[in-house]
């Protein structure tokens, strides 16, 4: 096992000479067998182990026993005592889901404060098998039968080319001291169950059941490689990225696309949207009629607008609600890049027809201006109207979506907007005959 563990390490590039590693130790004989190859194999390597507090003085032995081992090979050791039952009470997750969160969170602190390049653990086949089980039983797709990686950032899984039984073999072979884990025995969770009734009951009705299982899940992963490749190329041709970092994507182009629920499901779950979700989206394209409706994921909010998909990133609430602009203000940077400049009305000043710029009677004005997001009843006299009209319908008529209008600001003078900035600017406050100074502002997208 030695030799093939050296071989498969190799040829999936998980382990370079550089690299010091952080095992992840439990006590147990998977990760008690993968340190003693680590060892063998001269590989630089630290312990991290979790005391999860789960099973009493089954829990500290674990610990006492990682700890002996440690000082046997001579490497570094870091443990840590977690309150797993707390933390997942408070986070409302699984004993399990819990544990995982716990104990990746601290090896990535554990890697950064050490300079420790990678962290293994001591997945195996079988425990391929049993994820793959798992994730049929939720209906997962491809993504999830496809395996556990056995590269992922940081994380590597050197054993993932041996079986169980030759992990015990090994143990045994060599004397090892090692720890069961009485929670394995447990019916009350669900991998255990696979793991102790359906897989064998599987191979006595199919002998050879279970190498056909890791077949698939390799046949599996390469599929999904290929889509991955796939979905990279289209995202890469469909999505357009704005200067203000939303990304847009053309509806007339994506509904070329068959069929249309899948792709738009791969292209989507990258943003944190699940199927169901996707689907909905789905179905409201194909409706139509369904300009401004929203779509929210942890990551993202999707609008669909007239033409487009707009997909922009969630950000928080900005705590500066208002901003003052003083009459000696040059520019401004933030939230929106703004030139300020003053004319006299005898200068040699040409006048754009560009909304990027608009033009003010400077003696009509009162300063300080103030520059903040338009808000909704908010009314202003268009240049070159009589009355009134509602910022919200200028908006609509100059067809701006909405995640635009979540970001459209107005420039006003005491209680009245001189500018909807980029827009609309104000019959109010416009250059007349008789102006004698001339203040310009110009909108830096």
């Amino acid at each position: 096992m030695v030799k093939e563990f050296g071989k498969y390490v190799n040829e999936n590039s998980l382990i370079t000479d550089t690299d010091v590693i952080l095992l992840a130790l439990s006590g147990g004989i998977d990760s008690v067998v993968m340190m003693d190859i680590f060892h063998k194999h001269n590989v630089k390597f630290a312990i991290a182990h979790c005391n999860f507090n789960l099973r009493l003085k089954e829990s500290d032995d674990d610990e006492s026993l990682v700890k002996r081992l440690a000082s046997k090979h001579k490497v570094d050791i870091h443990i840590k005592s977690c309150d797993t039952k707390s933390y997942a009470k408070e986070n409302k997750i699984s004993i399990q889901e819990a544990a995982r969160e716990l104990r990746y969170a601290w090896f990535d602190e554990v890697c950064n404060q050490n300079n420790y390049t990678k962290i293994a653990v001591a997945h195996h086949l079988d425990d391929n098998i049993e994820t793959f089980f798992i994730n049929l039983s939720r209906g997962s797709g491809i993504n999830g039968l496809k395996g556990i990686p056995i590269l992922r950032q940081n994380i590597i899984r050197p054993l993932m080319f041996a079986k169980k039984f030759e992990i015990e073999e090994y143990a045994i072979a060599n004397n090892l001291e090692f720890r069961e884990d009485s929670s394995n025995e447990d019916s009350v969770y669900w991998r255990n169950n696979i793991r102790h009734n359906l897989i064998p009951q599987l191979e006595n009705i199919l002998p050879g059941f279970s190498n056909s299982i890791i077949k698939s899940i390799s046949n599996l992963s390469d599929a999904n490689q290929l889509i991955d490749s796939v979905i990279t190329e289209k995202t890469s041709q469909l999505f357009i990225k704005q200067p203000d970092g939303v990304l847009k994507v053309s509806l007339n182009k994506l509904i070329t696309l068959n069929p249309l629920n899948v792709w738009v499901y791969f292209l989507l779950k990258q943003f944190g949207f699940a199927r169901d979700v996707t689907d909905s989206i789905c179905n409201a394209i194909l409706e139509g009629g369904n300009t401004g409706l929203r779509f929210s994921s942890s990551i993202v909010e999707l609008l669909i607008d007239r033409k487009y998909l707009l997909i922009r990133e969630v950000k928080g609430k900005e705590n500066i609600i208002e901003f003052e602009i003083a009459k000696s203000y040059k520019n401004i940077s933030h939230p929106i890049k703004l030139n300020f400049k003053i004319h006299s009305k005898g200068s040699e000043l040409k006048f754009d027809s560009d909304h990027s710029i608009a033009y003010f009677d400077l003696d009509s004005l009162k300063y300080p201006l103030i520059l903040r997001k338009w808000r909704s009843g908010n009314k202003m006299k268009p240049l070159g109207m009589n009355g009134k009209k509602l910022v919200s319908d200028i908006l609509i008529d100059n067809k701006v979506d909405s995640f635009e209008k979540d970001n459209t600001y107005v420039i006003t003078s005491g209680d009245k907007i001189i500018w909807l900035v980029g827009i609309q600017s104000s019959e109010e406050f416009k250059v007349e005959n008789n102006t004698s100074k001339i203040l310009t502002i110009e909108y830096l997208k």
